[in-house]
């Protein structure tokens, strides 16, 4: 089941994760309490009404150290932004 850009993009920001531009793709990294973490993940730069698919999810998932289905609920707000940093610590 794919996802849309624009929802991943703005759930990213909400938990924590910051923007950050760079040349073709735009990277969003987590900051925990105002403290900058090596998880990041990557998406490209578009339209915000683009499906991601399922590999490109998977891929995110991986770069953000949780699986597909913790990803998903990450994105649909089932996991807070302390509820991830207790996951992936």
């Amino acid at each position: 089941m794919t996802l849309k850009r624009g929802r991943i993009r703005k759930s990213l920001l909400r938990k924590g994760f910051v923007e950050e531009s760079k040349t073709k793709h735009l990277r969003y990294r987590f900051y925990y309490k105002d403290f900058r973490t090596s998880l990041c993940t990557t998406v490209s730069r578009g339209s915000d009404n683009y499906n991601i698919s399922d590999y490109l999810l998977s891929q995110m998932a991986r770069q953000c150290r949780l699986s597909v289905g913790d990803f998903r609920k990450l994105i649909e707000c089932s996991i807070s932004e302390n509820g991830y940093y207790a996951i992936v610590k």
